[in-house]
Order: C-alpha cells, then sequence, then structure tokens
C-alpha cells in the first residue's frame, strides 16, 4: 500500500494565498489585511524602481505602498482573480495610477497623460518581470521549499533587504538594461567597480534566496 505524499510547504503557502484571496474578497479585512502584508516588499520593490525613472528621491516608496494598500482595502470587490500573480498585477495596476497621480502632482498637472501612465506601466511591467524571470528561477530548486509561484515575492523582499548600492546596480543593470559604462555614470563610479558591485550583490541576492528556502 503506497504512503501518501505530504503536502508540501509549496502547496501550503499557495493554498493559503489561495484562502486568503477568497476570504479577502469575501469581506474579511483580516485576510486582506495578512495578504497586504505579504505582498508589501513587493509593491515597495515596484515602487522604487518607478521613481527611478519619474521622481527620484521625490516620493517615498513605502508611503507609495501603504497608499496602495489603503486603495486595496477600498476596492477588493472588483479584484476578480485567485492566484498569486493575478493578484500581483492587480496591485500592480493600482500602483500605476498612484504614481501616475504624484508624478501629475510633482510636475503641477492635473491633466491625465497617456504616454506617461504607459512609460509608468512600461516600468512596473519591467521590474515584475524580472522578479518573475529566470533569474528568479536560477535563485530556487526543487530542494527550497517555498512556492514557485511566488518565488518573485521572495525575491523582491531579498532585493528590498540589500544594502542600496547592490540594490541600485542590479536594477539599473538588469531591470533597466543599461551598460555599465552608463550605469557608472549614474551612480559616480568607475566601470570597474560597479562591475564588482554587480557581481557581489547577485552573489548576496543568491545567498540570500537560499537562506529563505
Amino acid at each position: 500500500m503506497k504512503r501518501m505524499m505530504e503536502p508540501t510547504r509549496t502547496d501550503a503557502s499557495s493554498n493559503r494565498t489561495s484562502q486568503l484571496i477568497a476570504a479577502a474578497q469575501s469581506g474579511d479585512p483580516d485576510a486582506l489585511g495578512e495578504l497586504l502584508n505579504h505582498y508589501r516588499k513587493y509593491v515597495v520593490f515596484l515602487a522604487r524602481t518607478g521613481l527611478h525613472h519619474h521622481m527620484q528621491g521625490k516620493a517615498d516608496p513605502s508611503d507609495l505602498a501603504q497608499e496602495v494598500c489603503l486603495a486595496a482595502h477600498g476596492n477588493i470587490a472588483d479584484f476578480r482573480g485567485n492566484s498569486a500573480e493575478e493578484f500581483a498585477g492587480w496591485l500592480r495596476g493600482i500602483l500605476s495610477n498612484v504614481l501616475a497621480m504624484h508624478v501629475r502632482k510633482y510636475l503641477g498637472t492635473q491633466k491625465r497623460d497617456p504616454r506617461l501612465e504607459q512609460n509608468l506601466n512600461a516600468s512596473l511591467a519591467s521590474a515584475s518581470g524580472f522578479l518573475q524571470s529566470h533569474i528568479a528561477a536560477d535563485m530556487t530548486s526543487p530542494s527550497q521549499h517555498f512556492a514557485r509561484n511566488e518565488a518573485f515575492l521572495e525575491l523582491a523582499a531579498a532585493l528590498e533587504a540589500l544594502p542600496e548600492d547592490y540594490r541600485q546596480v542590479i536594477v539599473l543593470r538588469n531591470i533597466e538594461g543599461m551598460a555599465f559604462a552608463d550605469v557608472a555614470q549614474a551612480m559616480g563610479k568607475t566601470v570597474n567597480s560597479v562591475e564588482k558591485l554587480w557581481v557581489r550583490g547577485l552573489a548576496k541576492l543568491k545567498t540570500a534566496m537560499g537562506e529563505r528556502g
């Protein structure tokens, strides 16, 4: 008689997220609060990359994430998905609207700018794509038991925990796709130093992801 396989942490994590989403959609504020807390570092990281393009140093990523969470509380009835990726996409859409509002305020205009909104959406999609790309896959393995379909949340949290220079060089190089010469200019460092910083940053990130597994 075959033994039944025990559910892995992967299964439990995925099931827990689905349960929280369903409960939140049913009007459970505690479930929504737990869910948003789970996604907070992801939203902060996306906000940081969006600000880099349009308002660097003019707003705090954590404050923007809080605005996204408040908006999510007020609009959870509009969310129709049931997966981790769908919820992430919904939050990304809210963040895009929040960022656009702040950029318009910073520029002194209340008029909607479709081109600005397209650029913001592209920036956030690029950052989110990075989190769900082969880099996320490279930093997880079958022996690591967090949910593979939620690895992007773990990667976002690990990136947010990195020292600023490490995070910045990875964002500029891997998300923006900038050449090392351009990264060096943006960071006010030599090409040699940013290359070394990038290698150390990725190594530190990989170590952090291994510890989370």
